[in-house]
């Protein structure tokens, strides 16, 4: 199915502006009439699909525009700032965000892996994230993935084998090396990243990383540097300074949030968080409010 098509399923659950949950897993649709300023925030693993629109993504400083030819993979949790390029009322943007589910894609990594050659020669440090065509595999197993919300006893039955589908052209695309090393069970850098995620209230050093990632911190360094555009350092404190923006976004103090972070210091909180944003929390959260109208 084409991007048209994909739209006007989109379009049919997500009839106002913002994001919209639906009965799948993972799944959130989301539709906007106008153009969004660069905003701070954290990729999860998984996919975004833009049908209608364009937006654009800065992931260590490089831009990544995606729209309906062209989709965002991430296998790895990822600080991110993201614009929406083109939107109007008569042509809204309309897309999908997918938990691509770490599980799901083991095992369907392993049974493709059974049945056909797959070369290890592959580069041995693929980026954590990739800008992929929308191949025709591709879209038409996001467009049958869609299809389930117009049909609740499809979905009941078919969900888990139309993600399997959405997942199997994912690997088998562009975006497949980089899902393949990034996921892996032997992936020292997915393990130290996977770890820093979940314990960003804890004071983490780049030695523990590495020492969890089964490195010498020179060949972690630079592994890293590969996989996420940003040093080790750079990536920890963007990390937790867009979460830090996600939980002000959502009604934090400024306390709360340096906290939810692994910020002992309030005061630090605010300098760094100033000098990455360009602004003091609170001022950030009233500039932020006044552009989104």
């Amino acid at each position: 199915m084409g991007a048209h098509s994909l739209a006007e399923a989109i379009a049919r659950h997500a009839e106002e502006d913002g994001v919209v949950d639906t009965p799948i897993e993972g799944l959130t649709l989301f539709r906007s009439s106008q153009p969004a300023a660069r905003q701070p925030g954290v990729y999860s693993t998984g996919i975004c699909v833009i049908a209608q629109g364009m937006k654009q993504a800065y992931i260590g400083g490089e831009p990544l525009r995606y729209d309906p030819d062209n989709y965002l993979c991430c296998s790895l949790p990822l600080p991110a700032e993201a614009e929406l390029v083109e939107a109007s009322p008569e042509r809204p943007a309309l897309g999908l965000l997918l938990d691509l589910g770490r599980a799901l894609v083991s095992k369907t990594l392993i049974e493709l892996d059974a049945a056909t050659e797959w070369s290890e020669s592959v580069q041995e440090v693929a980026p954590g994230f990739a800008v992929a065509t929308v191949d025709e595999r591709f879209a038409d197993a996001v467009y049958r993935l869609v299809e389930l919300l117009d049909d609740h006893e499809a979905l009941g039955v078919l969900v888990e084998s139309r993600m399997r589908e959405v997942v199997f052209a994912v690997l088998r695309g562009e975006a497949g090396a980089s899902v393949r090393r990034s996921l892996s069970a032997s992936n020292g850098i997915s393990r130290a990243i996977a770890y820093l995620d979940s314990n960003l209230h804890d004071s983490i050093s780049v030695a523990d990383l590495a020492k969890r990632a089964g490195m010498s911190r020179a060949v972690f360094h630079r592994r890293f540097k590969e996989t996420t555009n940003h040093s080790p350092i750079q990536f920890i404190k963007s990390l937790r300074l867009n979460r830090a923006a996600l939980e002000l976004s959502n009604g934090a103090t400024v306390t709360e949030a340096a906290l939810a972070v692994g910020y002992a210091s309030v005061p630090q909180f605010s300098r760094e968080f100033s000098r990455l944003f360009g602004a003091p929390p609170k001022q950030w959260v009233r500039n932020t409010e006044a552009s989104q109208g």
